[in-house]
C-alpha cells in the first residue's frame, strides 16, 4: 500500500522530468544566405559573399543550453581559364582552371534556448577561428579527379562572435529557421579575387590585402531535431 502510495506520488513528477528532457532537444540544421563584411574588413575589401552555414547543437541535461559547432563557409570570388595540359599519359591537351578564394569558419558554441514551444528563439555564444585560403584545381574533360590541386594562399584568425536565432516547426521533428551571425575576427592575409590573373600557360597571379576580418551573417534554413 505504501509502495503503491509512493510510486502514485512520484509518477507525475517523473512524467514531468521526462518531457522537459525531450524538450530541450539537439538540432542539425543548415543556412544560406549573406555574409557583409564588418569594420576593417568592410573599407579593405567590403564585397559581401555567398555564404553557406551549419550548426549542430546537443543538448545539456535538464537545463535550457546545448553545446554544439557552427561552420561557415563563404565564397570571395575566383578566376576561371582554359589551360594547356602537357601530360604525356593524356589525350586531352587542354584542361579548366578553376582558382577560388573562400572563407571558412570553425565555431564551438554555447546555446541558450529556454523556449519549449513551437516558436523557439535562441542565443549562441561562440569561439572559433576563420580561414582564408585559396585554391587552384586542373580538370580535364573524361577524368573524374582534379590532375592539379595546388593551395595558393592560406592564413587563419582568432574569432569570437554571437548568434540569433528563430527556430519555428515545421513537420513535427522539422523546423524553419532565420539565423543572424556576428563575428569579430583579428587580421589575416587573403587574397582579393578581383586581382587573380592567369597566363596563357596557366600560371596564376594575385595581389592579397591584410585586415581585420569581422562579419555579419543573414542566413535562413531548414533542419532537424532530435
Amino acid at each position: 500500500m505504501c509502495r503503491n502510495l509512493l510510486l502514485t506520488l512520484l509518477l507525475p513528477g517523473t512524467l514531468a522530468a521526462s518531457a522537459q528532457v525531450r524538450s530541450f532537444q539537439g538540432n542539425v540544421g543548415g543556412d544560406l544566405g549573406i555574409s557583409i563584411p564588418q569594420g576593417e574588413f568592410a573599407d579593405t575589401w567590403g564585397k559581401n559573399m555567398f555564404n553557406l552555414g551549419g550548426q549542430l547543437t546537443l543538448p545539456s541535461r535538464l537545463l535550457p543550453f546545448q553545446w554544439g559547432f557552427a561552420f561557415d563557409y563563404s565564397a570571395m570570388g575566383g578566376a576561371r581559364r582554359t589551360v594547356p595540359v602537357a601530360r604525356p599519359e593524356l589525350t586531352a591537351t587542354e584542361g579548366k582552371l578553376a582558382v577560388n578564394a573562400k572563407v571558412m569558419s570553425y565555431h564551438p558554441l554555447l546555446r541558450f534556448s529556454p523556449s519549449k514551444g513551437k516558436v523557439r528563439p535562441y542565443v549562441d555564444g561562440m569561439v572559433g577561428f576563420r580561414q582564408f585560403t585559396t585554391k587552384s584545381t586542373v580538370t580535364v574533360d573524361g577524368l573524374h579527379e582534379p590532375i592539379l590541386r595546388e593551395r595558393n594562399a592560406n592564413d587563419f584568425a582568432l574569432s569570437t562572435g554571437w548568434a540569433a536565432g528563430l527556430m519555428v516547426t515545421w513537420g513535427g521533428i522539422g523546423y524553419v529557421e532565420a539565423r543572424v551571425e556576428r563575428f569579430y575576427s583579428g587580421k589575416a592575409s587573403y587574397v582579393d579575387p578581383s586581382s587573380i590573373e592567369v597566363d596563357d600557360q596557366g600560371a596564376v597571379g594575385f595581389g592579397t590585402k591584410e585586415s581585420g576580418t569581422g562579419a555579419l551573417n543573414l542566413m535562413v534554413g531548414v533542419g532537424l531535431r532530435f
